[in-house]
């Protein structure tokens, strides 16, 4: 499949050449209902989130539902007491509505992507491969272990990585930005290098419900890779 890829993006490229170039040329879909981002450096990757606009009372209730699946229960308003002085009559100006956004819109994993979550917790960028390897829980803190495997030129000190965690039904919890690896200065030994498979170290998370994350669908994006 990564070979027909490549193809693909290598033939779009050849045509659009002459045109502006662009950083998306192309989205195809595969056999198996997956959508695929081609872009004009011959690289490709899946897409596995669409945004999605709701109500907000429905958004709302999404929220709800994940606080551990408890409802706040609802008070009733206390009993109106009718006023017998009486009152003189008067004009009272009512106030306009503010305009209120009735809608409101969320990140969440496409279809294709919850029915195979095998498309998730992988990426590469400039030879640098990253898949999540392990995961582990110290009370609330969630344990991240990744595998790096390098086809780069370049002794990698430094993978920065984008890591997005979905719940089970595939609405985003949290994005936040971690240092996958991280080289050791002046120690040559722990730099990544062409042809090394490595793992890194155990990179703890806070704000991650284990409740919510039996799935464990991840999604990972390489933004900065630093080399010496």
């Amino acid at each position: 499949m990564k070979t027909k890829l490549n193809a693909i993006a290598s033939a779009l490229f050849l045509l659009l050449a002459p045109a502006a170039m662009a950083a998306n040329v192309a989205v195809i879909t595969l056999e198996n209902g997956a959508n695929v981002r081609l872009k004009d450096d011959f690289t490709w990757e899946y897409i596995i989130t669409e945004t999605v606009t709701q109500p907000v009372q429905a958004a709302k209730a999404d929220i709800t539902e994940q606080a551990n699946g408890v409802t706040s229960p609802v008070i009733a308003p206390a009993t109106s007491v009718a006023v017998t002085a009486p009152v003189a009559a008067q004009t009272v100006a009512t106030p306009s509505s503010p305009t209120v956004n009735t809608q409101v819109s969320t990140t969440r994993l496409t279809a294709a992507a919850l029915a195979q979550p095998e498309l998730l917790g992988s990426t590469a960028k400039d030879g640098i491969k990253i898949t999540l390897a392990d995961t582990k829980w110290k009370g609330d803190k969630l344990g991240l272990v990744f595998d790096f495997d390098s086809t780069s030129n370049e002794h990698v000190t430094v993978v920065e990585v984008e890591v997005s965690f979905y719940n089970d039904n595939g609405a985003l919890l949290k994005t936040e930005k971690l240092e996958a690896w991280e080289a050791i200065f002046r120690m040559p030994e722990t730099y990544l290098r062409k042809g090394q498979h490595r793992q890194s170290d155990t990179i703890w998370v806070e704000g991650v419900n284990k409740q919510q994350w039996q799935k464990q669908l991840i999604s990972l994006k390489i933004i900065e890779i630093e080399s010496r």
